[in-house]
């Protein structure tokens, strides 16, 4: 694989990231909004209407079952913390990927720096509740991380030879 077939690569995945990481803010900010502005009986009544069908086939759900009991049972201060957890996270994903989308430079390292320290919190909460979820979001984010970096670099040093290479693998002229 040529250098330069792989660098249309890992800027298409870091595109695609930077998508991700959008609809995921937005996604962040709308349900920590919802979560900190509803009430349980609410939220409660939301889950069991979107449930309904499940509930008549298996009323003991064990997956319904942890739901119910683990999600929507939260003590007041912990729903509060994890709302404002969510929204927070949610604004700064939508903020960051919006920078990203502009190319601001100094988005490149800040990002990679506010994701590391939000990793390094993850990981510990996974080491605490074992979360298979959170596991996941968490190599995702680090892959995206990679990502940003790998694109900040190509940014500040655009001339390397393997950005310089066009398909054929020939080193591009330039133009007086």
């Amino acid at each position: 694989m040529t250098a330069f077939i792989k660098e249309k690569i890992l800027h298409g995945l870091f595109e695609l990231g930077l998508a991700l990481k959008c609809f995921n803010g937005l996604w962040e900010t709308l349900s920590g909004g919802i979560l900190l502005f509803t009430s349980k009986a609410t939220l409660e009544n939301w889950f069991v209407a979107l449930s309904y069908r499940e509930l008549l086939e298996d009323p003991d759900d064990k997956v319904i079952g942890f739901i119910i009991g683990t999600l929507l049972n939260p003590e007041t201060s912990t729903k509060v913390f994890v709302a404002i957890y969510i929204l927070a996270h949610g604004l700064l994903n939508i903020f960051l990927a919006i920078q990203l989308y502009r190319k601001e430079h100094w988005a490149y390292p800040a990002t990679v720096g506010i994701m590391s320290v939000l990793v390094l919190y993850q990981a510990y909460r996974i080491l605490i509740h074992h979360s298979f979820i959170l596991t996941v979001f968490t190599l995702c984010d680090i892959i995206f991380i990679y990502l940003t970096w790998h694109e900040y670099k190509h940014r500040i040093d655009p001339k390397e030879p393997s950005t310089a290479e066009n398909p054929s693998g020939s080193k591009q002229e330039e133009s007086v």
